[in-house]
């Protein structure tokens, strides 16, 4: 079984292969290859830190999504979505831990277009 942390780690290792390349090659007087390594660094440092949210973050919904099925009542995480975060509230996740839940939005929907028992037409059957 893979560990969720691969990428995370293999990011992490090539950055310091990539930092250890950079420092070789400065030592050695070659600016262009060295620039091109720690531009490399850069991005693998990136992807590593990417990484590390992205699990975090998983880690907090589900800790959110396990107090929610034991009856509790967690504050929404902040932000209460990713999708959110990039979209500046505009639009939310299906895994929103804040009010604006597809889950809360489609119950809000289907509670105002419901027609109340007492009001619904009597089907053909009934008549009868």
């Amino acid at each position: 079984m893979s560990s969720p942390r691969r990428y995370q780690h293999a990011a992490t290792a090539g950055a310091v292969l990539l930092t250890a390349a950079t420092v070789g090659a400065l030592m050695h007087r070659q600016y262009m290859p060295a620039a091109l390594f720690a531009f490399g660094v850069l991005v693998l440092t990136e992807a590593a830190l990417r990484e590390h949210r992205r699990i975090r973050r998983a880690r907090l919904e589900c800790d959110w999504a396990r107090h929610r099925a034991l009856g509790e009542n967690p504050p929404p995480l902040d932000p209460c979505c990713l999708l959110a975060r990039h979209t500046h509230g505009q639009a939310h996740d299906v895994r929103c831990t804040g009010p604006h839940s597809l889950a809360t939005v489609i119950a809000q929907i289907e509670a105002e277009h419901t027609v109340p028992a007492d009001r619904r037409p009597l089907s053909e059957d009934h008549n009868q």
